[in-house]
């Protein structure tokens, strides 16, 4: 998925850029040899690189709920393990979605002052009581979920559109999107909604949240006409190559108004590629066993670029573990907020690391049946379930299988 995420107080943007569905491999900046990706390769060459951040699922959903409440999928209600799995994936046909007891990111800055939007996939359930503008966002434009389709209005109606509490049109009939040659105007579309949010909110000198979830790379893959064979990598690296650019311009453009030293960014991934849609519409997850609906390093190590001009020293690796959870925490550090109290809250936060090189502790963490944790220069992770409350162990100083640990439950 992507998003853009940007918090601003009188003197102080945060800006998070949030992909879907891209692998590891997919950067040159994280070794993809057709080096398509000029601007995000730009961003990490000022800024920092993440080589061991992780999605909080293999799948959209859960991971998305995590990044917006800093909980375990396991805590906000978004498991997919057994007959629960109602808010797995929120499609037209499950009625589940965020509930009203979690507390999300733009709840808690809009307290303190903010203007939020989100903009494209929300995927967090598409009933009333889901709608983000019940969940602290101020402002949306997107759909409840991917693009999938076209469906026959039948059995089931396309996928709607919405600008706020308007449903504006649907895919394939007012945002058209072809299947045989895949082309679509949306990543142009949403990248001229962050440009103007941003515009707008500085020239107000308000302060503002902006998460930008676009989901070109999402089967079925798309790009707009300009990209359309240009990329060495097919369709999917046409969809690359548009996002790449779509960064670039938001990144200039915060350059253009002066307030690029006044914005944090960030840019990672929900899941690892979708092997499944290979190769014509599937990424690279690098030297990682599998993608995305696994808990293998495939399916849940993404690749994760920090970037703040003036306070990230450019040209950074960090090999700080790291999670889309901690941008819950992290974010609301950045604007002097604390995390709630009143509930487990898994994201640490990771400015000591972003600002400082530092390595931060942290506990072991089960995650939809990935493992994580470090202790110093040691750490500890799982490729995979292999059975029920079973899992079999990696280490990053550990060149092979360490060994099972039997009937072990992280949550």
């Amino acid at each position: 998925m992507s998003s853009l995420l940007c918090m601003c107080l009188s003197t102080f943007t945060s800006c998070g850029v949030f992909f879907l569905q891209m692998g590891w491999g997919d950067l040159g900046a994280f070794g993809e040899p057709s080096k398509e990706t000029p601007n995000l390769d730009q961003m990490a060459s000022e800024g920092m690189l993440f080589l061991d951040f992780y999605a909080a699922s293999p799948l959209c959903s859960p991971s998305r709920a995590a990044l917006l409440t800093g909980r375990l999928p396991v805590r906000n209600g978004f498991y997919t393990t057994n007959a629960h799995a109602r808010n797995a994936y929120t499609p037209q046909d499950i009625v589940g979605g965020i509930q009203d007891s979690e507390i999300l990111l733009p709840e808690l800055l809009k307290k303190a002052g903010y203007t939020n939007k989100i903009i494209g996939k929300w995927h967090l359930g598409h009933r009333p009581q889901f709608h983000p503008l019940k969940h602290g966002f101020d402002e949306w434009f997107g759909s409840p979920n991917c693009h999938f389709g076209p469906y026959d209005n039948r059995a089931l109606p396309n996928i709607p559109v919405y600008r706020d509490w308007e449903m504006i049109g649907r895919y394939y009939e007012d945002f058209k999107i072809d299947l045989k040659t895949g082309e679509a105007n949306l990543t142009q579309i949403y990248l001229q909604e962050a440009l103007d949010f941003i515009s707008k909110q500085q020239a107000s000198q308000q302060p503002f949240f902006l998460y930008w979830a676009i989901d070109a790379t999402h089967a079925p893959v798309y790009a707009s006409k300009h990209f359309l064979g240009t990329s060495q990598r097919g369709r999917y690296g046409d969809a690359v190559r548009e996002i790449d650019d779509s960064v670039g311009k938001i990144l200039k453009h915060l350059q253009k108004l002066g307030i690029s030293e006044n914005t944090f960014v960030f840019f990672t991934s929900d899941n690892g590629a979708a092997l499944i849609s290979a190769p014509k519409q599937g990424g690279s997850n690098g030297p990682f066993l599998c993608g995305k609906q696994t808990t293998f390093e495939g399916g849940m190590r993404e690749p994760a670029i920090a970037w703040w001009p003036g306070h990230i020293p450019a040209g950074g690796v960090s090999r700080q573990l790291g999670s889309v959870m901690d941008l819950f925490t992290t974010s609301l550090s950045l604007v002097g907020l604390q995390p709630p109290s009143d509930r487990q809250i898994d994201g640490i936060d990771l400015l000591p690391a972003i600002l400082q090189g530092k390595l931060i502790d942290r506990g072991l963490a089960g995650i939809l049946g990935t493992a994580y944790g470090n202790k110093g220069d040691k750490s500890l992770r799982t490729v995979a379930w292999v059975g029920e409350n079973t899992l079999f162990i990696t280490g990053k100083n550990i060149q092979e299988y360490i060994g099972w640990l039997q009937n072990i439950i992280l949550v």
